[in-house]
């Protein structure tokens, strides 16, 4: 039986590793650090995309919010108050002897 010249692979790896070491831990720092700038990047786009949706939403109702008060101005009217109180209830204004003063105690 003859023993081979060739060193197992294994034990050449082994060596080459243990005498790089610093290489190899640099290699993997650069490898973990490349996979946090991907991780961190994702991250903020989808918060930007959150971002930018809860901002149309709130000109959304804003919007709203104005049309409302738009509709409530014109809903509180005096002329449109005072036009239903006479077609719907009947009422009219009183003349100045109908009026009755309350005393405030």
């Amino acid at each position: 039986m003859t023993t081979s010249r060739v060193p197992a692979l294994f034990s050449v790896m082994f060596d080459d590793i243990r005498q790089q070491l610093l290489l190899v831990v640099l290699f993997l720092a650069v490898v973990m650090s490349s996979l946090t700038v991907i991780y961190v990047a994702h991250a903020h786009r989808l918060i930007t995309t959150e971002r930018d949706n809860l901002l149309s939403d709130r000109d959304n109702l804003d919007i709203e919010w104005r049309h409302l008060q738009i509709e409530q101005n014109a809903l509180t009217e005096h002329s449109r108050v005072e036009r239903i109180a006479e077609q719907r209830l009947d009422m009219v204004r009183p003349e100045g002897k109908q009026e009755v003063l309350v005393p405030w105690q």
